[in-house]
């Protein structure tokens, strides 16, 4: 008998869960399905050129790995690394890379909220973007804020040779390569 109440209880609780969860992801503040206005900075589109290389299968739009706290480490996905610093954290911890939508530069790094001791290095490739409307030098990597619901700038270095962007950050939200 008691060993029912305890399973009806965990499963009251996963139930519970499992819809603070879905509630809580389905009014997530994406960018992706927000319109922007003319004043705002505007994701970087990626070129439909570019586009025939890319295999749009779901094992080629995520990647994770534990990072050693100690030993730090580095995370690729794509056109997109995350190189961690030792002791950016106190404890080993699951790090993700997520490209939702691969025609634009927009990326969610996980696991999310994650506060740092030391910054994170961003760096992110547009090679394949589409400048036709693009000031090379506008490029630059923005943080989601879900509380503005606009990207917020990450001071940044661009390399024009390579066409890298690089930052450092602080924490985990959701970051995208941006221009005016």
């Amino acid at each position: 008998m008691l060993q029912t109440k305890q399973s009806n209880i965990r499963l009251t609780l996963f139930t519970f869960a499992v819809i603070v969860l879905t509630v809580f992801v389905g009014c997530s503040n994406s960018p992706l399905g927000t319109v922007a206005t003319d004043n705002a900075p505007q994701l970087l589109q990626r070129s439909s050129a570019s586009m025939t290389g890319i295999s749009l299968s779901p094992v080629n739009l995520h990647v994770d790995s534990v990072i050693s706290a100690s030993l730090g480490g580095k995370l690729v996905l794509q056109d997109v690394i995350l190189d961690v610093p030792p002791n950016a954290l106190k404890n080993d911890t699951l790090f993700s890379i997520d490209i939702p939508d691969i025609n634009v530069f927009y990326n969610e790094f996980g696991t999310s909220g994650l506060v740092f001791d030391k910054p994170v290095k961003i760096t992110m490739s547009y090679r394949d973007a589409d400048l036709s409307n693009v000031t090379e030098s506008t490029i630059r990597i923005g943080w989601f804020n879900e509380k503005t619901g606009m990207f917020d700038d990450v001071i940044c270095d661009i390399d024009y040779n390579n066409k890298t962007v690089t930052g450092e950050v602080y924490h985990f939200s959701a970051y995208a390569l941006i221009s005016d």
